[in-house]
């Protein structure tokens, strides 16, 4: 074995000095590419409250290599050496068109699964060129546990959400009829005698369900677990969450039907801070009851010829490679913004109507959206029929589809217990010399209909009626073609527009589009 590792120009080079160099270049081809993944996830991190907890999992990650480290197998030749070297420059190559694609759509997650995917691949690659099948078998979980951090796919999300916060809405509903309080279920809203209560993502706790994964799955590595335990500690996190942010929303329904709506903002906090602790107590407990007898940990051998260690054109290949990507990226996208459209446009609030008033928006909601003006408003039309409206805008450089998508009227009224009954492809409609994409919708609620208008205007969009549409075309044909010609995020306006009452939707239309061009005005 010895005769082996000397004769291997990279695995054993003479001298502690030079072997430091090839440590290096591994250590650093590594951290080249997680950074390149943490940049991209940045704003889901920062933005999405769901996946905040994303900005601890790096840390967790380098201390689970740190622990394993001292018991680190010996390193071993890799017996496919020049096949790994290939894949190592494929991986990266791969990096830059997807690197591409990302800049005009920064809230697409099936990039950020490409992204994090590859970087693992690249990862454990790079680890069997350093220490051979043995390295990579023992440090795969620690690279394969970044994953927990990466977004959901929006479609699978929202179903998971959907679906729970409508149990938590029924077992609630079923609670108060059984302690004698009257309680409808609509949607994801429980009507008492008080008023109606929202069962909103942040009060059902399901937010908290993919940060119990990565704790459950981090404790399970803590204590050595195997592969069994680490399962069954896993289904336990999730009934655990389940069950503890049932209570979180049990208490907060109970003080809304009990003290009114307004009390539950006096008791938000106190009880999801509470449920929280509980939650991560109980799982910490269950831990140390399924844990094994210590595992003894070898002692750290401080062995230069240990240490990682890979070929210093490797690591320039890299760096150059996401460096030379990252430039030509932004040569791209900035060439390309000079012909964006420059006519803007914003609303004038019709604060002449009957019974005008400006509708607050939640703390929680202003959390989510996280806009940068708007606001929201009802009134009474002549007719004497209600009307609502919102209005935000999004300054450059705040991904404002990454909120928006998720909260359209499709997604939300549903949720609050409307049935949709027609949605309307998208059009572009001419207002007072801006042409906006529009969206109709008809919603119907105890038999009263709701219309509809929404529109998401994106800065980005040109004067042809081609690009106008593709403002809100976030099918993986028109966000590969936003990036073909160089349309990042530059600025969004999200307005929406909604009446009760009309039967007919023709004369529901004709209402929203004269309403529409008396709101509207460029500027």
């Amino acid at each position: 074995m010895k005769a082996a590792l000397a004769n291997d120009p990279v695995i054993a080079l003479p001298g502690a000095k030079s072997s430091l160099w090839p440590a290096a270049a591994a250590i650093g081809s590594i951290a080249l590419i997680w950074l390149e993944v943490i940049r991209h996830l940045q704003n889901e991190w920062s933005y999405n409250p769901q996946y905040s907890y994303g900005w601890s999992v790096p840390f967790l990650v380098i201390y689970m290599i740190w622990r394993r480290w001292p018991g680190r197998p010996e390193a071993v030749p890799s017996t496919s050496r020049r096949f790994g070297v290939v894949l190592v420059v494929a991986g990266t190559l791969l990096l830059l068109p997807v690197r591409f694609v990302a800049e005009a759509n920064p809230d697409w997650r099936l990039l950020s699964w490409i992204f994090a995917l590859t970087a693992t691949a690249l990862s454990l690659d790079l680890l069997y060129l350093s220490g051979g099948t043995p390295w990579a078998r023992y440090f795969a979980f620690p690279i394969l546990f970044f994953l927990v951090a990466v977004p959901w796919p929006t479609a699978f999300e929202q179903f998971v959400i959907q679906d729970l916060m409508r149990a938590v809405t029924a077992i609630n509903v079923f609670v108060l009829n059984l302690l004698g309080i009257p309680a409808l279920q609509q949607g994801n809203v429980i009507e008492v005698a008080s008023g109606l209560i929202g069962v909103e993502e942040a009060c059902s706790g399901v937010r908290s369900l993919q940060a119990t994964f990565m704790i459950s799955l981090f404790l399970g590595e803590l204590y050595s677990f195997n592969v069994v335990r680490r399962f069954f500690l896993l289904l336990l996190g999730g009934l655990f969450a389940f069950v503890c942010n049932l209570m979180r929303t049990a208490i907060l329904v109970w003080v809304g039907a009990n003290h009114g709506t307004k009390a539950i903002h006096n008791w938000h906090d106190p009880a999801g801070f509470t449920i929280l602790l509980l939650c991560l107590a109980g799982l910490w407990l269950i831990s140390l009851a399924m844990r094994r007898s210590a595992i003894d940990i070898q002692a750290p051998i401080h062995r230069i010829s240990d240490l990682p260690r890979l070929p210093i054109f490797l690591f320039i290949a890299i760096t150059g490679c996401l460096l030379l990507g990252e430039v030509a990226v932004q040569m791209w996208y900035s060439s390309h913004e000079s012909s964006l459209a420059q006519s803007h446009w914003s609303v004038h609030w019709p604060r002449n109507q009957d019974a005008y008033q400006e509708l607050a928006i939640a703390p929680e909601t202003e959390g989510i959206l996280r806009y940068n003006e708007g606001g929201g408003a009802t009134w009474k039309g002549e007719d004497s029929r209600q009307w609502v409206m919102y209005f935000f805008r999004w300054l450059p450089g705040r991904t404002a589809a990454l909120f928006v998508k998720n909260h359209r009227p499709d997604v939300c009224l549903p949720a609050s217990g409307m049935t949709m009954r027609r949605e309307e492809s998208l059009r572009l409609e001419s207002v007072n010399g801006v042409r906006l994409p529009v969206r109709s919708y008809r919603f119907e609620q105890s038999g009263t209909p709701l219309h509809v208008l929404y529109c998401y205007w994106d800065a980005r969009a040109l004067e042809d009626e081609g690009s106008g549409l593709m403002a809100e075309d976030w099918t993986p044909t028109g966000r590969i073609r936003a990036a073909l010609q160089g349309r990042r995020e530059v600025g969004t306006q999200m307005l929406e527009i909604a009446v009760w009452g009309y039967e007919d939707d023709a004369e529901a239309a004709a209402a929203l589009r004269e309403r529409l061009q008396a709101i509207v005005t460029s500027i």
